[in-house]
């Protein structure tokens, strides 16, 4: 990562919460919730992508967009055992839902939840949270 995108990513991400958040109606700080928790919020540092060069506008739509695949990728049962896990996860340890969803996200745990659904969706709450622990521990060592 060049000292272009280090410097331009953090205004780029400024315009872009002020602009989502007048679109949406949100608060400053929920938009950058939803920037944060987006997939192309690694795209922006991608040197070979450019990100930075489009409008805070279209910039917002790729973002808009990079939601509603990612929403149509996840049937409605791996996301509602990744909500569900989510919760037991945050609960066990204290936390709330949005930190759990941060940390989860942060590592790729919420990936992994998803991809890995047909099998770990049979397996009772204690092995998922014990996989979860394992997967981020071994994640946080990288």
């Amino acid at each position: 990562m060049g000292v272009y995108e280090e410097n331009i990513v953090p205004i780029k991400i400024s315009h872009l919460a002020e602009y989502m958040a007048r679109k949406k109606r949100l608060s400053l700080e929920e938009a950058l919730v939803c920037i944060y928790s987006n997939p192309m919020y690694k795209e922006l540092y991608d040197e070979g992508a450019k990100w930075w060069y489009m409008s805070t506008a279209d910039l917002y739509e790729e973002f808009e967009r990079a939601v509603e695949r990612a929403s149509q990728e996840v049937s409605p049962e791996a996301f509602e055992f990744l909500v569900y896990t989510l919760e037991k996860y945050a609960l066990s340890k204290g936390m709330s839902g949005l930190e759990a969803l941060s940390l989860l996200k942060r590592y790729d745990a919420d990936l992994f939840l998803m991809r890995n659904y047909d099998l770990l969706h049979t397996q009772g709450t204690g092995y998922v949270l014990d996989e979860i622990d394992g997967y981020l521990n071994k994640r946080k060592k990288r």
